[in-house]
């Protein structure tokens, strides 16, 4: 029967099964569905229900996956976890970026530099584990976290809300825009998806020139929605 299609009121999110978001950011497709869906976990003889770090934007819609600024959100959790912070300090750390901030994504807002920065470092100190925090301090994961390579190329609105992602460093050929295409990797200029640009060459036996002329783009599109599927390839 086919997935029925977003009602038009939420054009303008972004859709992402899980293993596209893991193939974008990295991580597991399972660990992410985790992270933002809830799981269970034993405690001894018990078992306690873990809530989702947020609710993803399409939370209630009975479409099982993500939305574009639950995407760039995942990808400073990911980084945390992947840094060795603990997911409750992670879960933590949101909730109280969250009460004192009001940001629903918080780690992508640009007050997370300076406000977060001292809430994360606070709740840290104040784990009484040495052993965390001097890992933490070690690898320095707070400079990993805010450093421009995890923020550059996100583009946020007058909101300070993620508003789209150019994902190529130094390069905006390639774009993810809620707006365009449910938030899927298009070349910027011609809306061209680059997965349909990598489908068409394999079918073209790898003819660069023909492509570009057959969808109408420069061959150096071509070769970037090329690199860009490479980059992010399972």
């Amino acid at each position: 029967m086919g997935t029925a299609l977003p009602a038009q009121e939420t054009f303008g999110l972004g859709l992402y099964s899980y293993a596209d978001a893991a193939r974008f950011i990295g991580g597991k497709p399972s660990e992410l569905r985790r992270w933002l869906k809830g799981y269970s976990s034993r405690q001894g003889e018990q078992s306690a229900l873990q809530a989702p770090l947020w609710p993803p934007q399409w939370a209630g819609s009975g479409i099982d996956g993500i939305g574009f600024r639950d995407l760039i959100e995942l990808r400073f959790v990911r980084t945390f976890v992947a840094c060795g912070v603990p997911l409750n300090l992670v879960r933590r750390t949101i909730e109280e970026l969250h009460e004192r901030l009001g940001k629903q994504y918080p780690f992508t807002s640009t007050t997370f530099k300076t406000d977060g920065r001292r809430i994360f470092m606070e709740l840290l100190d104040g784990s009484g584990d040495a052993a965390l925090v001097d890992v933490v301090k070690r690898q320095d994961v707070m400079k990993k976290i805010i450093a421009p390579s995890l923020r550059e190329g996100v583009e946020l609105n007058v909101d300070d809300k993620a508003a789209r992602w150019f994902p190529m460093k130094g390069s905006r050929a390639v774009v993810f825009d809620p707006e365009r295409s449910f938030g899927q990797p298009i070349l910027e200029q011609s809306g061209v998806p680059t997965i349909a640009i990598v489908e068409a060459l394999r079918a073209a036996d790898g003819d660069e020139h023909r492509i570009a002329r057959l969808y109408d783009v420069p061959l150096a599109e071509v070769r970037k929605a090329v690199a860009f599927e490479r980059q992010v390839a399972p």
